[in-house]
């Protein structure tokens, strides 16, 4: 279905062969994962996600787009999310459910005089990921929106979810969560051998949503 060309962080940058069947298990597993939030929403109204994550990239396609298309959503499209007043202005029009950000987002939003020009009450999901969110702006998100952030990993190989926190904890846990619906983790050492319980390893995943290789590659 899609070649998603990796970040590139550590060498070239690389594409991701995404299967349909990858794409469709993660959007099932992330429908799946929110259940707990997603209750939360009254009866009948349509789940609304702030889309202030570029569509190039595998968070914002599948967690953001294809996932909001899937449970029948309507996504508020920011297109310039480093335009914080605009953003902060579009937003204080809207009623709205799920924002999906990286920390850099959250973090300026929250530290920005016109934050409370916003209404965050009917916030429900507010999911970090795309790199390590920080225990500060954990805080300062939940202590001014009363909804805390969900951090998960995913890669572009994961289609992107990997793991996630559950989505009804009510504090920031400071680690990747937990494994997907129908996803195995371990991690290996150099050897390809299972490390013990407490030390570094590689983190090597198995599920439906891992891609079937690296094109040409």
């Amino acid at each position: 279905a899609v070649l998603q060309y990796t970040g590139g962080t550590t060498g070239v940058s690389k594409g991701a062969v995404l299967l349909h069947r990858c794409l469709v298990a993660n959007i099932l597993q992330s429908e799946a994962w929110y259940q707990p939030a997603l209750k939360k929403i009254p009866k009948g109204e349509q789940i609304v996600t702030v889309c202030a994550l570029p569509l190039y990239h595998i968070f914002g396609f599948n967690t953001n787009m294809m996932l909001s298309l899937r449970m029948g959503g309507c996504n508020i499209l920011i297109a310039n999310p480093r335009d914080i007043p605009s953003l902060l202005k579009d937003l204080s029009r809207e009623r709205f459910h799920s924002f999906p950000a990286v920390n850099t987002l959250f973090n300026a939003l929250a530290n920005h005089p016109e934050f409370d020009s916003v209404d965050w009450s009917h916030l429900k999901i507010s999911v970090g990921g795309g790199m390590a969110v920080q225990q500060a702006t954990a805080r300062l998100w939940l202590e001014k929106t009363g909804c805390p952030i969900c951090e998960g990993y995913g890669l572009s190989e994961t289609s992107p979810s990997a793991t996630c926190n559950p989505v009804d904890a009510t504090a920031y846990s400071g680690t990747i969560g937990l494994p997907m619906p129908g996803t195995e983790l371990t991690l290996l050492d150099d050897d390809g051998a299972e490390v013990p319980i407490g030390q570094a390893g590689e983190i090597c995943a198995k599920g439906p949503q891992v891609m079937r290789g690296y094109w040409n590659q």
